[in-house]
């Protein structure tokens, strides 16, 4: 009998097989000549993007202190009381508020995984975003920051 530990990761095991997941979907992207083909692969890109956050944060090499400083005074077991100082924010959302100015994409993955997902955004941060149209885009660093250049409209 198989002792391996079963999991529904399609063979994943470390924040770096998704990493190399996004890598891989990143090309697809920038490959893509069709809309479907642009459309697929940035949900692929914004759900591996935002997804890493809770790879990251819930393995067992991130200590709790390291843990706690990430994520803006989260404690990795928290009691019903500490995590309702918080609402209904979750974790990973805290994490990126905490690393918004080191991750500033990173929101656009949180908001457009989750779009992807539930097909509407309850309680939308980011009413201005839109999605609507299939875009390929050239993206260069520029004085230290992710630039956007030459969009395509597939149509």
């Amino acid at each position: 009998m198989d002792k391996r530990r079963k999991t529904k990761t399609f063979g994943l095991k470390s924040p770096t097989d998704l990493h190399n997941k996004l890598l891989f979907d990143i090309e697809r992207l920038k490959k893509a000549t069709g809309q479907n083909e642009a459309r697929y692969a940035a949900i692929d890109c914004a759900v591996d993007g935002w997804h890493l956050v809770d790879w990251v944060l819930h393995r067992d090499q991130v200590d709790d202190a390291t843990f706690t400083r990430l994520t803006g005074g989260r404690k990795r077991k928290e009691t019903k009381q500490e995590r309702d100082k918080f609402g209904r924010k979750t974790v990973e959302v805290s994490f990126a508020e905490t690393q918004e100015e080191r991750l500033p994409a990173l929101k656009f993955c949180h908001i457009l995984a989750n779009s992807a997902k539930h097909r509407e955004v309850r309680d939308d941060f980011m009413p201005e975003l839109w999605n609507g149209s299939s875009y390929k885009l050239t993206v260069e660093p520029k004085d230290g920051r992710w630039s956007f250049r030459d969009p395509a409209l597939f149509v």
